[in-house]
Parts: C-alpha cells; sequence; structure tokens
C-alpha cells in the first residue's frame, strides 16, 4: 500500500465495504472534485464505489470507496484522474476463514435437535401433549363432578328465568283484562311444571296436601317450601274451582306471592355450597 495510505477499517474482509485515503501535495488536483461513472475503473476482484478529493484543514486527501470479493494481496486497478494515472495501489483483503486456523474447517450439517428453534418447537409440543393429557385425566375423575355440578347449576338458573318470565306474562295479562279463571289455569299448570323439572319429582299431578308430606326442594327446606306450595295450591285451586267470581286483588296477591319465592328460591340456590 502506498505511503501515507490509510484503510478504512484497518482490517478489510471480503464484502466488506472500505475507504483507501491517500494524501494529496497541496496543489494536486486542485481543479477535481469527484470521477463520474462512466469514468470509475473496473476490476473482476475489486467495486469501486467512489472516487473524490476531500480538502480537508491537515491537506487534500484522495478517497476510494470499495468492496473486495477475493481475499489476499489485491492490486487496485489504474485511476485516471485529470490526465495522471494513478497505478501500483495495492490493498490486503482478509477471510473469515483462513488458512491454519481452526475456524477454516467447515463442520458437517447440524442435527435436527440443533437447528435454531427445533428444540424449542419439539419440546414444546411434548409438554403442550402432556398438559392436555393431564387435563384430560382431570376432566375424566374430577372435573366431571365438578361440570355437571355446574351444568345442573345452569339448568335451574334457566327454569327459574323461564318461570319468572311466565309470571311477569300472567301479570300483564291480568292488568290487560284477560280472563282470570284462565290465568289461575295456567298458573297452577306451569308452576307444577317447573317444580318437577326444577326438583326432578313429578309434581304435575300432586294435590294440594301432598305438597306437604313431600320434600319436593331439598335445599330450600328453611323456607317450609312444604307448608308454602300446600298453602298456595290450596288457594289456587279453591278459586278456580269455587264457581264464582275471581277477585282481581287475590289473583295479584297469589302471582306476587309466587315472584316472591322464586326471588328466594334462587337467593337461596346462590347460598348452598
Amino acid at each position: 500500500m502506498q505511503e501515507g495510505a490509510i484503510l478504512i477499517p484497518p482490517r478489510v474482509f471480503v464484502g466488506d465495504r472500505a475507504i483507501l485515503e491517500l494524501p494529496l501535495p497541496g496543489s494536486a488536483l486542485e481543479g477535481f472534485t469527484q470521477l463520474g461513472a462512466a469514468e470509475i475503473p473496473v476490476s473482476p476482484d475489486i467495486d469501486i464505489h467512489r472516487v473524490a478529493v476531500e480538502r480537508r484543514p491537515g491537506g487534500s486527501r484522495l478517497v476510494i470507496e470499495f468492496t473486495a470479493f477475493r481475499p489476499g494481496l489485491l492490486d487496485m486497478p489504474d485511476i485516471a484522474i485529470e490526465g495522471e494515472i494513478l497505478r501500483g495501489l495495492q490493498i490486503e483483503i482478509n477471510s473469515i476463514l483462513e488458512s491454519g486456523e481452526s475456524g477454516s474447517v467447515l463442520s458437517g450439517p447440524s442435527g435436527a435437535l440443533a437447528v435454531p428453534g427445533t428444540g424449542l418447537l419439539v419440546y414444546g409440543s411434548i409438554g403442550i401433549s402432556i398438559l392436555a393429557l393431564l387435563f384430560a385425566l382431570w376432566a375424566l375423575f374430577w372435573g366431571r363432578r365438578h361440570i355437571q355440578k355446574a351444568l345442573a347449576a345452569w339448568k335451574r338458573w334457566r327454569l327459574l328465568a323461564l318461570m319468572r318470565g311466565i309470571e311477569k306474562n300472567l301479570r300483564k295479562s291480568l292488568s290487560k283484562g284477560a280472563a282470570r279463571r284462565e290465568i289461575l289455569d295456567n298458573l297452577s299448570g306451569e308452576f307444577r311444571v317447573f317444580l318437577s323439572y326444577y326438583s326432578g319429582k313429578n309434581c304435575r299431578a300432586m294435590t294440594a296436601a301432598e305438597f306437604g308430606q313431600t320434600m319436593v326442594l331439598d335445599e330450600f327446606s328453611g323456607y317450609q317450601h312444604g307448608k308454602f306450595l300446600t298453602n298456595f295450591f290450596f288457594r289456587c285451586d279453591s278459586m278456580r274451582f269455587k264457581g264464582g267470581e275471581i277477585g282481581i286483588d287475590e289473583t295479584y296477591i297469589l302471582l306476587t306471592e309466587l315472584r316472591s319465592f322464586l326471588y328466594a328460591l334462587g337467593k337461596a340456590k346462590k347460598e348452598t355450597p
């Protein structure tokens, strides 16, 4: 390399973009700024990107930006500037795989688990499979009881919601002047059907007295439901079959008692462990 020349970076590897700076006398190439693209020489081993003069307080310097593609001591192609030809410029290019170093010997293909990310994929899949198996065992032996319990609770909640909707519709029909006997017939039948589905016992054909003799709702014993249901159906049936005029106030009272019962039943179910 020419005396006073500077290579940036000091150690250049194959494929790196580098700069060769050459000092110039003060008057040399005074009017020159930069070579045009057509004037830059071509070499099979070196691509020259730019040839320009940079004027600095310490003196002008010729700057040659290049990229080399072969290791070793390479000759820079001749560069013609303002009628002058620069010859004999040499640069030393290094290779990552230098002869005599352990890095110059390429290893064989990596094993499957040595490929980045493969181990994570394999062991992650195994871990997910184990977790899925444990969850399946939990659902089979321990979770099944809880799932059945949750389904039963959801079923009862739906039944309560449906019965509340029936009570609300009967109340609207009563306020619009619908036949009270028909309202009480629907009330008696729908309430018995609700109790049958909710308790799992056949309450459709029970008489008022039988409700007091049978434990229909086990978790609702604190409300004395047997006594309530006996009294409720006795009054409802008496009003339906007495043959006289059915009072609107009496009908409203039955609907209100049903609403209170459904509210208390839902609250008791929430408090049951």
